[in-house]
């Protein structure tokens, strides 16, 4: 597992240690989480929804 750091651009001084995975099942998980979240933010889903789906996974996938 690939080691990186990483710096918050809002905050350059802010700096992180990420760690790179090569797993298809998290990132999956990943990219729907994300959209899941923007569509949260944007109103198309409910706190309740995403909750839902956050404690389903995957078995709530489309």
């Amino acid at each position: 597992m690939p080691l990186y750091e990483v710096a918050n651009p809002e905050a350059p001084t802010e700096k992180h240690i990420a760690v790179g995975f090569d797993y298809s099942l998290l990132d999956d998980f990943l990219n729907t989480w994300k959209k899941k979240k923007e569509d949260l933010a944007s109103g198309k889903i409910t706190k309740e929804e995403y909750f839902e789906w956050k404690i389903n996974w995957p078995h709530t996938e489309d």
